[in-house]
Parts: C-alpha cells; sequence; structure tokens
C-alpha cells in the first residue's frame, strides 16, 4: 500500500445507492470513541475530478486524509463521509455538478446533477443512521469537489454549519443565501485549471450581500491549493467550533 493511503484502514468501505439508481462508492470515518448519548459533527467531503472512479479508494488521496490522523481525531472526533463520483452515469461523462462546461458556466441549475444529488442523499442516509449532531454539519473539497461545496451550501443553506471550498467556484446570483454561513475559502492565485476569480467572484458576492467570508490566497501556487489548505494550523479547530442556528 502507497504511504499517502494508510489512513485508509480507518475509513470503512461502503455502497450507497440513490434515487436516481447510481450506485456511489464511499468511505466513512467514525468517531474515535463513540459514546452513548452524544452525537458528533459530520464533515462531507468533495473529492476533485483526478479522483473519479468506483474503486472507492482514490477520493482519500487528498484533503480528506487530514481528519483521520491521530491529533486529529483525539482533538475533534467526527464522522467524515467521502463519496466517489464516477466518471461516466450512463453513457455520459459525469461530474458533480454536471459536465465540465455546465461547472464552468457557474449558474445554477434547477435541479442537482445525478452524482451531487445522490452523494446528498448519503448525507441524510448518514445523519439517520448514526449520532450526528444536526448542527454541526460540514461541506469541504477541492477542485471539482469545491464547486460542489459552493453549490450544496447555496442549494441548501439551512442545513451547514460552515463550509471550506477549495479552489471550487459558484453562481454568485445567489450569494446572499449563505451570507450567514462561515465560510473559509483557498485558492492559488496561479491556478491554471481553475481560474482564481472563481473564488474571488464568490467571496466578493458574500461580502456585498453583507457576510463576513475568510479567504486564503496562495502566491505563487497553481491547482494544488489543497496541500495548503489542509494543512493549515488554524483550519480544524475554526471549522469544529462553528455551530448552525437552530
Amino acid at each position: 500500500m502507497a504511504p499517502g493511503f494508510l489512513v485508509l484502514e480507518e475509513f470503512g468501505s461502503y455502497e450507497f445507492v440513490g434515487s436516481a439508481k447510481l450506485r456511489m462508492p464511499y468511505r466513512l470515518l467514525l468517531p474515535i470513541d463513540l459514546r452513548a448519548g452524544e452525537k458528533y459533527p459530520l464533515v462531507l467531503f468533495f473529492h476533485g475530478s483526478g479522483e473519479r472512479g468506483n474503486e472507492n479508494l482514490k477520493q482519500l488521496a487528498n484533503g480528506a486524509r487530514r481528519f483521520a490522523r491521530a491529533d486529529a481525531r483525539s482533538r475533534f472526533p467526527c464522522f467524515v463521509l467521502a463519496p466517489q463520483c464516477p466518471t461516466h452515469f450512463g453513457n455520459q461523462p459525469t461530474m458533480w455538478t454536471g459536465t465540465r462546461e455546465e461547472m464552468h458556466l457557474l449558474k445554477l441549475a434547477p435541479q442537482p446533477a445525478i452524482p451531487l444529488q445522490t452523494a446528498l442523499e448519503l448525507s441524510e442516509m448518514i445523519q439517520e443512521t448514526y449520532p450526528v449532531d444536526p448542527d454541526r454539519v460540514y461541506l469541504s473539497g477541492i477542485s471539482m469537489g469545491g464547486f460542489a461545496t459552493w453549490e450544496a451550501l447555496i442549494r441548501n443553506p439551512q442545513r451547514y454549519a460552515a463550509a471550506m471550498p477549495v479552489c471550487g467556484g459558484g453562481d454568485t446570483s445567489h450569494a446572499d443565501r449563505i451570507k450567514d454561513i462561515p465560510v473559509w475559502a483557498f485558492h492559488g492565485a496561479d491556478d491554471p485549471v481553475v481560474p482564481i476569480e472563481c473564488s474571488r467572484m464568490m467571496i466578493n458576492g458574500i461580502e456585498k450581500a453583507g457576510g463576513h467570508p475568510r479567504y486564503t490566497e496562495y502566491p505563487g501556487v497553481g491547482h494544488n491549493s489543497w496541500d495548503r489548505a489542509y494543512a493549515e494550523p488554524e483550519l480544524l479547530s475554526w471549522l469544529f467550533t462553528q455551530k448552525r442556528d437552530s
């Protein structure tokens, strides 16, 4: 096993079939010490386009492993849900939020794309099955998953306590929906894949709507801003102090 996947044994391996009949592999990290009567945060993690597939492995390559480190599990016990987006559904290539072209249009479709819809249904199932604190459900994702993070937050702002999108983007015309949700976004200033304006426009839109998002831009960094983002010393302490207003 490659060193990067040494934490795999911490994540259970499962499969979910949603209402659209898409089979979605997923990994689930449990709190290290589940205590009767207690409820725990849930992090829904969306991987990038390079981790699509059906082997239920690659989605843990970047970002999600931060939550499985021994120090993190000890200080911040939580559930971490990492579904895997397929490369195709039927004969069509798939991304979390639609085709690649649709994703970069930055326009919210009337309904979520089937992969995102299935992942959100999976998240609901996890919350119904395990002792999840409904006031501490968080979103995070990288690249393609950063777009999914923004869209999931815009579609259901009442469900989430905070979001951490990395090198993603969204429909700024709906920024007012999420102005009161704590957001910490990240982007590399020299990203050649996802233009930095995608994050800047979302942050500006939230600020114009009266929100106070947090934004970190890495000078000289290209598309891989997630290594820096998930290594931020304050990342987990910031995230797990956020709580939804019931």
